[in-house]
């Protein structure tokens, strides 16, 4: 009789346990506790508000991949002033300031602010040199300043080499001055620097692709505004890298090398077509979000461009080119009148 005294007992005692359906690890808790009506009231409350703040930067995260961008700023306002500490929700912060509403300087703010509460927030240095470089015009070495903390706290992580891949790649242009198909005029020493700048996107952009891990990718704070797979993103950024070094090394009569950095372009091309998302998905997103992606067309585009500089493959690059047209690409259409 004792094994049902007991319960019957807390029954009477404490009603609102069976009356207001209390959840059982706040009921287990509070047993021992000497109010437990107190007790349950309390811990109810508490799991409430994280249940709020949760909410609140869940919301945030939903506000800013729809460009709900003031929406998205007030919600995660509100989830820091409650969180000061979550170096996640200052980090969100940066990237509703920085991508929806152009405030680069208070993103850099809240980036250092996440730092100060993790110094080893390898992801926060590397946006910081992202902003910094791309959005505020910094210069590359204190860039690569901020890069490096990053990739000093976590050397193999794909998302802080994506960054540092697309800067660098980036950069082989700067110091060319210009485009590589016409390196007739441009000097060797700024050619090697091209060289040197893409060398290391294409190290980076490998780097990502062999430490991508999709599950930690689709939880990731830094990569949820695009929604896209991050394989199809960095072998189409490998194909651009690995082209225009083809370009570099031609003209400086590497042909071996060229022809191989060639091959691998079309290779990064078509697996990017393989596992690329619909051209609808794409054009949904950046409708919403208001940003350009690289979208199927673009890639068909450039394997075709890819194709024209191999050996009897014109009429493999007049077919990435029709697909390409037929996807409404304008530049497809002027490719096309060749073929």
């Amino acid at each position: 009789m004792k094994r049902l005294i007991i319960p019957l007992v807390s029954c009477i005692a404490l009603p609102t346990a069976i009356q207001a359906n209390i959840d059982p690890k706040v009921a287990e808790i509070c047993m021992k506790a000497a109010d437990f009506e107190g007790c349950v009231k309390s811990m109810s409350s508490s799991r409430k508000q994280d249940s709020l703040n949760i909410s609140e930067f869940d919301d945030a995260l939903a506000f800013f991949k729809e460009g709900s961008s003031l929406r998205a700023l007030k919600s995660i306002n509100s989830y820091l002033k409650k969180n000061p500490n979550s170096k996640e929700g200052y980090i969100l912060s940066a990237m509703i300031n920085a991508y929806n509403l152009g405030n680069f300087d208070e993103a850099i703010s809240d980036i250092d602010n996440a730092i100060d509460i993790d110094n080893d927030y390898a992801y926060a240095h590397a946006l910081k040199a992202e902003i910094f470089y791309f959005d505020l015009g910094g210069s590359l070495s204190k860039t690569l300043k901020y890069l490096e903390k990053g990739l000093n706290i976590s050397p193999e992580d794909p998302y802080v080499n994506s960054i540092a891949a697309d800067i660098q790649y980036d950069n082989g242009f700067v110091v060319l001055g210009g485009d590589t198909f016409d390196l007739s005029k441009k000097p060797k020493d700024k050619k090697a620097l091209s060289i040197e700048s893409f060398e290391n996107a294409k190290k980076s952009y490998e780097k990502t692709l062999a430490n991508i891990n999709l599950d930690t990718y689709k939880n990731l704070l830094a990569k949820s505004s695009y929604d896209l797979d991050p394989t199809y993103l960095t072998n189409a950024f490998l194909g651009d890298t690995k082209f225009e070094l083809y370009f570099l090394y031609k003209d400086k009569r590497e042909r071996a090398t060229a022809k191989k950095y060639l091959e691998e372009a079309v290779e990064h091309y078509t697996q990017a077509i393989a596992i690329a998302p619909s051209q609808e998905e794409v054009e949904k997103i950046e409708l919403d979000r208001d940003i350009d992606l690289y979208s199927l067309d673009e890639v068909y585009l450039y394997r075709g461009n890819a194709y024209l500089w191999m050996n009897n493959k014109f009429k493999k690059a007049c077919s990435d080119w029709k697909v390409s047209k037929k996807m409404g690409n304008e530049d497809a259409r002027d490719k096309v009148r060749d073929c």
